[in-house]
């Protein structure tokens, strides 16, 4: 779709939307956060279509650097969400940048005993002070307890298809991603239990990377599949680490069963859990996390090991806040998001048969199957053509014709290849629009 044609579309969309234009200059997208003054906070509108452009956003103005000539009406690919963080969280970082310095700070109780009450109310996970370590985010804080635990050049099991990061960061910690495919059946996937034995099994395999939920594919891992899980890696004295970032969005029929809830000498021994407020309060900008076991003992080890437990202070002070005050927002976006995903999964049933999704049941993140678009465009021949990946051609493909960028499967693994990532996290205008450009480009297949 050629430039002009995208700008036309996007002023119809903007007007129809009654918000403000999303192609707007940094300053202006950013004057607002800059007048935020003392007082009570503006209630949140997840309709707004809240401008991103020129921001430096990763998940908006990097597609337009990839994709020159052409523009981006919906931007879906990278896990952030499209919404004004919770108002709370920002009213508290305007009083802090009151204070004009910015030196080294010690990291304050209250920040601690937020995470501590947070996983208890909210998960009834009774976690101590001496168990928890704070960390610069959910991936340092991975390679920090991989090489705690796994030599140079050994094996971490991860099931696939899995989060394109992980793979990433096994690396950096020097060491190699082992991947234990998951079956699918009838769209949906479970953990090949006996796969996961063999390779936990061998001398060289010394972790299995857990992700609960599931990304891309939404699992939220039930009691039984967590113990089982613990029991195969206590067996092969294998070390269990669970990344549990998304644990905050879970569909309304589903359940998160947190690794830290089964109590099994397995658990106690083996697991270590990985979270932050990064994915539930959209934070990312601040690099917070932590991470926390049973056993203390696991806990210095990762420390000694040379873990970064220092956060910045502005993280700090929002991930304190989102803990303590802005629950009722996250059950908001939890509720938005649950009927995205209800519309998108009628939508496509309904209206694009070239391709297929079954809702996740946790996440906001819809993992879609293009399998038979790419089949009906010839990706696989054309992909050879230009030197690339089928799903680099098919992410082309929708940016081309639709104006919407989703995430290429292939990057998540084994069992991703026919996959695009669609992420839901935006408004309903927004996600609608999105869909009916699919479906038009679907049409001329």
């Amino acid at each position: 779709m050629p430039k002009n044609k995208i700008n036309k579309s996007r002023r119809r969309l903007i007007q129809s939307a009654g918000t403000l234009p999303l192609a707007v200059s940094a300053a202006n997208a950013l004057s607002g956060h800059h007048k935020t003054t003392v007082g009570k906070p503006v209630p949140s509108n997840l309709d707004e279509i809240y401008p991103r452009w020129n921001t430096d956003s990763a998940k908006w103005d990097l597609q337009t650097r990839r994709f020159p000539g052409y523009e981006i009406i919906a931007a879906m690919g990278i896990a952030d969400m499209d919404f004004r963080t919770a108002p709370e969280i920002t009213q508290a970082i305007a009083n802090r940048i009151v204070h004009e310095n910015w030196g080294y700070i010690l990291t304050p109780r209250s920040y601690y005993e937020s995470i501590i009450s947070w996983n208890e109310r909210r998960y009834g996970e009774a976690i101590s002070r001496k168990q928890l370590l704070g960390a610069t985010g959910v991936l340092p804080s991975i390679q920090s307890a991989i090489r705690a635990y796994c030599p140079k050049g050994s094996k971490v099991v991860l099931n696939s298809p899995g989060y394109s990061e992980l793979y990433v960061n096994i690396k950096k910690a020097h060491c190699i991603p082992e991947e234990s495919p998951l079956i699918k059946e009838k769209g949906s996937y479970r953990i090949d239990f006996n796969d996961l034995e063999k390779r936990l099994s061998r001398n060289d395999v010394h972790a299995f990377l857990l992700v609960n939920p599931h990304n891309p594919t939404g699992n939220c891992w039930d009691k039984s599949d967590l113990e089982e899980i613990a029991e195969i890696c206590d067996r092969n004295d294998a070390m269990l680490f669970s990344d549990e970032i998304h644990c905050d969005f879970v569909s309304d029929e589903s359940t998160y069963t947190p690794l830290f809830s089964i109590q099994s000498d397995a658990v106690y021994r083996r697991a270590v859990i990985f979270k932050s407020t990064t994915k539930s309060f959209n934070l990312s900008a601040f690099k917070t996390g932590y991470l926390y076991a049973y056993d203390t003992k696991v806990i210095s080890k990762i420390r000694d090991a040379g873990h970064v437990e220092f956060a910045n202070t502005l993280g700090l002070v929002a991930s304190e806040v989102a803990y303590n005050d802005s629950e009722a927002w996250l059950n908001e976006v939890n509720h938005y998001i649950n009927r995205n995903m209800i519309i998108l999964e009628e939508y496509i049933s309904e209206n694009i048969p070239l391709i297929k999704f079954k809702k996740p049941q946790g996440t906001y993140l819809a993992w879609i199957d293009f399998g038979n678009w790419m089949d009906a465009i010839d990706a696989k021949t054309n992909a050879k053509k230009r030197n690339e990946k089928e799903g680099d051609y098919m992410e082309r493909h929708l940016v081309e014709r639709a104006g919407i960028q989703l995430g290429r499967g292939y990057k998540f693994g084994t069992g991703g290849e026919q996959y695009l990532r669609m992420n839901i996290g935006t408004s309903r205008f927004l996600l609608k629009e999105a869909l009916e450009r699919i479906k038009m480009a679907a049409n001329k297949v």
